[in-house]
């Protein structure tokens, strides 16, 4: 009987070799095959080309054998797959390389087992799959720590069961017992997995432990199909580093236990985000860009309009001071019999610096001034506009805006030197519209809208040398704006802006006849903020601040303008206007209009 037994389980023992063979050296697969390859000496090397499957009943199709330096490559259109578990078992080996461009499956858990793994590199191309019902990659250690192990996605990879309580069913999963793990998740690159519960301790998409370092860095998408109530990513053991970059999406909770770990966003200057962020861990929070963020969970947003405040009083009193100067020049000005106007379109365009926060903006706006004599020195001006500014990082604000004062001109100083002084006031509606990356959504966007007053007051003094001296003038401008609350997860406290600037300006006859005229006219302009003003905000209830970088509080401008006038006749005449604008903040504009009049 004892004989028996004996010769069972040899027969037993080579059944279980029947279909594996094993590789030594550079192997190529070509064709459909069904044999296990079992990797006999350090630095083995297989391919699967050709759009060729290699599949096993059973699990381990590819079984690394504890060797070193192995390299397994899957070529696109081939497919590496097993009916159970580990379809490539790379456990207790050191230096492994998987390159993947095709399909690597299991019909059970881990499609890529990393137990005990040393020095290893998982890269999934684009195109390329890597998926198991559960735990589709995983590190783990049963004696030692893992340690050194890299998986660059830009494919995808995910695990398909659908699970619920306890189970664990990670796309990518490394235990608190291993060791510098590295994530990346590259643009195109999509890591999720079917969970339909958030109750089981370790369920998230992602589950990266470390005993003292890992990290994860997300350009793609991270995503717990169960909804974004659920986990996408968990962190635990210590010093894990997530760097949440680009456009990447979160669709699931983030969850931190343990502590000494390191949240980085990086998703540009002026990008507005929340990430839900829970659990009991320590974390810190840093925004690689600059942009203030607030830890009630991960939160920040562009300041938008708010950092252009002052600068945007600064370009509408030019603006101003160029139409009167067009005014002035008219038959209107001398007679004082009409009244004068114009409509005008404009275009800006700023150039964004990461050092200072300064966001890239675009603005097209149309405007109309108008001009009405109430004396000899007396003028009622009525100006209004409306716009369209597209900031950068999806923010677009509608604006339109009223400003009425008046104009007193001719008030003589000295024999050869006289004044003029402009006093407005207005409002301005602005709607407001911003997407934002978050993670409460299942699209892993939200769009968010405001509409708010703003108030602003502009008044200037121009002293005018009549010789060859350019004039010397002195403007002020003030902004309000009240506290005013976007419809999610921000608001705003209200802010007061006050600038000042002093500036030259001088216009130049070119041409003029009894058919026709062309006046050069100038601004030369130096501004800066009044006071410090911070703007005091609140990310789904956190306080944050904001304090605009000092290089911004100041801003010098150069804006020219060309005025051609053409008489068809004696009640006809045709204008033209051309301003220019420039100015140190890497803003650049311009502003026209063209006129035809006729009198009956």
């Amino acid at each position: 009987m004892r004989d028996f037994r004996f010769i069972i389980i040899i027969y037993l023992m080579s059944l279980s070799q029947v279909n594996a063979e094993n590789i030594t050296g550079s192997n190529t697969i070509n064709s459909d095959s069904t044999t296990q390859q079992v990797y006999n000496a350090d630095e083995t090397s297989l391919t699967i080309t050709n759009s060729s499957t290699l599949s096993r009943s059973g699990q381990a199709a590819v079984n690394i054998n504890e060797q070193g330096d192995a390299t397994l490559t899957i070529h696109s259109g081939s497919s590496l797959t097993a009916t159970s578990h580990n379809t490539v078992q790379g456990k207790d080996q050191d230096g492994l390389t998987v390159t993947n461009s095709g399909t690597i499956s299991s019909g059970g858990s881990k499609a890529i087992n990393l137990l005990n793994a040393q020095n290893s590199t998982v890269t999934n191309n684009a195109g390329g799959i890597i998926k198991s019902n559960t735990n589709t990659i995983t590190l783990t250690e049963n004696s030692g720590t893992g340690n050194n192990v890299t998986i660059t996605n830009s494919g995808q990879i995910f695990a398909e069961a659908v699970s619920s309580g306890e189970t664990n069913n990670n796309a990518i999963k490394s235990e608190d017992d291993t060791n510098n793990m590295t994530l990346i998740n590259n643009i195109g690159g999509y890591i999720y997995n079917n969970n339909s519960s958030a109750t089981a301790l370790q369920q998230a998409t992602v589950f990266i432990a470390a005993e003292d370092t890992a990290t994860l860095t997300n350009s793609g998408t991270i995503e717990n199909k169960a909804g974004p109530q659920n986990y996408a990513i968990r962190i635990a053991g210590s010093g894990v580093t997530v760097t949440l970059k680009d456009s990447g999406k979160v669709i699931g909770k983030i969850n931190v236990a343990d502590s000494g770990h390191t949240i980085k966003l990086q998703h540009g200057v002026g990008q507005g985000y929340y990430y839900d962020i829970d659990g009991n861990g320590t974390y810190t929070l840093q925004d690689l860009d600059g942009n203030p963020v607030v830890k009630g969970s991960a939160g920040s947003v562009g300041q938008g309009g708010n950092e252009m405040i002052d600068e945007e009083l600064g370009y509408k009193s030019i603006s101003l001071r160029n139409s009167l100067v067009r005014y002035q020049q008219s038959d209107e000005f001398s007679k004082r019999d009409k009244g004068w106007g114009e409509i005008t379109t404009s275009f800006l365009k700023r150039d964004g610096d990461k050092s200072t926060l300064a966001l890239d903006n675009e603005k097209i706006g149309i405007g109309a001034n108008i001009f009405e004599p109430i004396s000899n020195n007396k003028t009622l001006i009525l100006s209004f506009g409306t716009s369209l500014q597209n900031i950068s990082k999806n923010h677009d604000i509608n604006k339109f805006s009223f400003m009425t004062g008046i104009n007193f001109d001719k008030i003589e100083i000295g024999n050869e030197i006289n004044s003029e002084i402009y006093l407005l006031g207005g409002a301005s509606f602005n709607k407001s519209e911003r997407n934002i990356l978050t993670n409460t959504t299942s699209s892993g966007l939200l769009d968010i809208s405001d509409e708010y007053m703003s108030y602003e007051v502009l008044f200037g003094k121009k002293v005018i040398f009549n010789n060859l001296l350019p004039d010397l003038s002195f403007n002020f401008g003030y902004s309000h704006t009240p506290s005013h609350e976007e419809s999610k997860y921000y608001k705003w406290e209200e802010r007061d802006v006050y600038n000042g600037s002093i500036a030259l300006s001088n216009k130049h006859q070119i041409l003029k006849d009894n058919k026709k005229s062309l006046h050069l006219s100038w601004i030369a302009d130096a501004r800066t903020i009044l006071d410090d003003n911070v703007q005091v905000f609140y990310v789904n209830g956190t306080k944050g601040s904001y304090a605009q970088n000092n290089d911004l509080k100041s801003e010098f401008s150069l804006s020219a303008g060309l005025n051609y006038d053409y008489n068809f006749s004696q009640n006809s005449k045709f204008s033209m206007a051309l301003d220019g604008l420039q100015t140190s903040q890497d803003t650049s504009g311009v502003q026209a209009n063209l006129k035809y009049s006729h009198q009956f």
